[in-house]
């Protein structure tokens, strides 16, 4: 009886607030008894769910409060839970808003690239709480890896979640594409509209160059999506009066290029090396 009520499933207020766990184990342990119910706030939330859960690969696209990056860490602490994955990965390109340089921040590179995570952090947090986040990063259950250091990696058993994609290069999505290994699945996530770089969108170049992909889904939301603040599409469209026009324009054509399917990592990552050559 009493290893039942251990085990008992609490929700992810009760789990958050339990005795601090120590180690590893105990963070997972906590987080596996989590009741996982999400609320879908939108028709275009629930379907980029289930492209997620259907396809190795997933691309997303849509402007800024529609739950793009919660909906996504969500998934993979869900599917950490399930011991569907040994462990998630964080990356974004470095590339910073304003002009402001990387180089000008203190510390090593890890020091250097924690500023650009905290939106998966926080996100993180709100779900299974500070301390068992600090524990599952202190132990690489949870990694951080700078786009930049991607090459020559294999991804196996991971969940890889690329914020931002919009301020990449089509050779960063390339590299980054074809790290996928067995038992993975890769998020990438994006606006087409608000990018920080003056070059070619790595994000709508995949979108345009790997429709029809096996096992590549993809998933969009427009303005309507827009659940952070109902403030936040107006202030985006004083930003730029034709804003929401142009924005639902370019998000509506990724309509034609949502994908269904099921396929091993590894005929995804030959099909995504054709498509570039």
């Amino acid at each position: 009886m009493a290893r039942a009520t251990k085990n008992k499933v609490k929700t992810i207020t009760q789990v958050k607030s339990e005795q601090p766990c120590q180690n590893k184990r105990q963070a997972l342990s906590q987080i596996r008894r989590i009741k996982w119910n999400i609320d879908f706030r939108s028709d275009n939330q629930h379907h980029f769910w289930k492209t997620i859960d259907e396809n190795d690969i997933t691309f997303c696209a849509g402007p800024a409060g529609c739950g793009k990056t919660f909906l996504s860490v969500y998934y993979a602490l869900q599917m950490l839970a399930q011991k569907k994955f040994e462990s998630i990965i964080l990356t974004k390109p470095l590339v910073e808003a304003g002009g402001e340089k990387l180089g000008f921040l203190p510390g090593d590179v890890d020091e250097k690239t924690e500023p650009f995570m905290m939106s998966f952090y926080y996100n993180m947090e709100q779900i299974i709480g500070k301390q068992r986040l600090d524990v599952l990063r202190d132990t690489g259950v949870i990694k951080v890896i700078p786009l930049a250091y991607m090459r020559g990696l294999t991804l196996t058993n991971t969940c890889v979640i690329l914020d931002e994609a919009q301020n990449t290069l089509p050779i960063q999505i390339k590299t980054f594409l074809t790290r996928i290994g067995q038992g993975s699945k890769f998020i990438v996530n994006g606006d087409l509209l608000q990018t920080d770089i003056h070059h070619e969108n790595g994000l709508e170049d995949s979108i345009k160059r790997l429709v029809g992909v096996r096992g590549l889904g993809m998933s969009r939301f427009t303005s309507e999506d827009i659940v952070r603040h109902p403030i936040v599409k107006d202030v985006l469209s004083r930003y730029a009066p034709d804003w929401k026009v142009s924005h639902d324009s370019a998000e509506a054509t990724m309509s034609n290029y949502i994908e269904n399917g099921q396929g091993f990592a590894i005929k995804v990552r030959n099909k995504i090396l054709k498509h570039y050559n």
